[in-house]
Order: structure tokens, then sequence, then C-alpha cells
């Protein structure tokens, strides 16, 4: 198999001319428009060297086609769209009006905080869940409508249901391509251009690069399973608990005591 004589960022190539943006905005735009996305990769950074040894210049590589299902429970995230809810900031303040039993403030606020998010899950359920569905729903319920509309054009009940309809689904719709836009992160693109596949294409990319497939213990061991990874983070971060290092590099404990 051949290889790209092109590169997509600066940090792709070691030495020689620096990387313009000429030379890879046809590979940019060639990997866009094929839906491809680079992959995770651990070993060598760079898959070719003019001073290898041996049959081939190249690194050897090995790509891993297996499916992960089940990556667990998900955190609560919060959407940029639940702060324009009627009711979002009364939910706010219903539960940060409640009283804390225990003294103090550092355990008031996390405690605070834990029922807002609590509160704000069962908003996004009552509200929110099951999004692409609801819109499906209200795609066809306009079909529906709109051939109510044409078979009787001066049913005014019919119109009203039509507009309803219309105003609703475009609710969803601009609530759906914001949820895409912040699971992206794409900032130079404004919501309202209506480019999901674009954002949907982004946001598997990123998530695909945040997933951890693979995980070295101390002694050299190669982890795979979602299981021994876990096990391996959960055990690296209980030894932490409790020691002291017996020095920071690169920490000026003047700057972190006095603020300057």
């Amino acid at each position: 198999m051949g290889d790209f004589n092109a590169v997509l960022l600066a940090a792709n190539r070691v030495n020689g001319n620096a990387v313009t943006e000429g030379e890879s905005k046809d590979f940019d735009s060639c990997m866009d428009a094929a839906g491809l996305a680079e992959l995770k990769s651990c070993g060598s950074y760079y898959s070719w060297s003019n001073k290898g040894q041996g049959i081939s210049d190249h690194s050897p590589l090995v790509m891993s086609c297996n499916i992960r299902l089940g990556g667990g429970s998900r955190p609560f995230k919060f959407f940029n769209y639940m702060a324009d809810h009627a009711l979002f900031l009364d939910v706010v303040k219903k539960v940060w009006d409640v009283s804390c039993p225990r003294s103090g403030s550092m355990f008031k606020v996390w405690t605070k905080l834990k029922a807002v998010k609590q509160g704000w899950k069962e908003l996004h359920h009552k509200d929110f869940a099951k999004l692409d569905e609801r819109i499906e729903g209200l795609r066809a319920d306009l079909g529906q409508i709109q051939t109510q509309l044409a078979a009787c054009p001066t049913d005014s009940n019919v119109q009203q249901s039509e507009r309803e309809c219309s105003e609703t689904l475009k609710k969803f719709l601009h609530i759906q391509e914001s949820a895409y836009r912040q699971k992206a992160r794409i900032q130079w693109l404004q919501v309202g251009d209506s480019n999901s596949k674009f954002f949907f294409s982004a946001m598997k990319e990123r998530i695909a690069r945040n997933s951890i497939d693979i995980l070295y213990d101390d002694s050299g061991k190669k982890l795979s399973t979602t299981q021994d990874i876990q096990e391996e983070v959960s055990s690296f971060y209980k030894q932490l608990i409790g020691t002291a290092a017996s020095s920071l590099m690169g920490v000026d404990v003047g700057v972190v005591r006095k603020g300057k």
C-alpha cells in the first residue's frame, strides 16, 4: 500500500522546509470530502525516515479494527441550549435555596452543585431526551399536515397546525445543531449553518481520539480491555493518595505562595 507525499500539520514534518497552507490544503480537502479522519496511534510518531536500516525505510504499522461496545455510563454534560429553557433559572434557584445540614463552605457548594446537576438531568430527560427521534417524528407529522393542507388549503385549523409543527421542528433542529457544535468543539462556524454532517463527523472523531483503547502498566504489560484499563487507572491514582513528591520540577514555590 502506498502513502501520501503530503502532510496535514506542521508537526507532521521534522526538519526540511516549513509546511505551508498551500501544500496541505488539497490533502485536507480530500480527507473532508472522503469523510476520513486521522487515526490515533502510539509508538513511532513519524512513519518514514531516510536513515532507515534494513530492507525498508518505513516504520511498520499495525492497525486494530476491533469494535468496542459498551463504554460504560456517560458522565453528565451540560449543553448550552438548556440555558434558554424557560425553567432553567427556576431549577437552579429551587435547589440552591435548600439548606445544607453540615457545616463547611466548600461542602455546601459541592452539595448544591450536585443538586443542581440532578435538577438539570431531570429537565433534560423531560424536554430534550431522544432528540433525534423527536425530530424525525416532527418531520413525519409536518409531512402529514402539509398533505392535508394541500388537499384543503383554506382550512384554518390545518394552517395553524402546520405553523405550530413547523416552529417546533425549527426549535429542535436549532437545539440539535447547537449540541453537535458543542460536542465537536468547532469554533469557526456559527450555529445556523445547518452543517450537521460536518458537526457529526467532527464529533465522532473527537470521541474516538479522547478514548483510551490501549494502556501499558509499570511492568510493560499491554492492557486493551475496558475493565483492565479502568482497574489500572484506578490503582495508579490510589497509590498517589497520601503521598508527597520529593521535588516538583518547574514549580516556583515563591510564586505559588505569593501569587506573583
